[in-house]
């Protein structure tokens, strides 16, 4: 559960992140260049009062 830092209420999980005109979205990775270890794409939490996002990792194994 995460709650919105402005209006301190539950914010609804689970969104992705899409570039627009393309199908692929973004990752997080370690590093950089080709062959940097990819950690995991973020989600996006959306506030329902202010519309405020909040990128998060769910399952952070580094």
């Amino acid at each position: 559960m995460r709650n919105c830092h402005r209006c301190n209420i539950e914010m609804v999980e689970g969104f992705d992140i899409k570039v627009e005109g393309g199908a692929y979205g973004i990752k997080i990775s370690d590093g950089t260049g080709i062959f940097a270890k990819r950690i995991e794409k973020p989600k996006v939490a959306i506030c329902p009062k202010c519309g405020e996002i909040s990128l998060y990792i769910e399952n952070i194994n580094l």
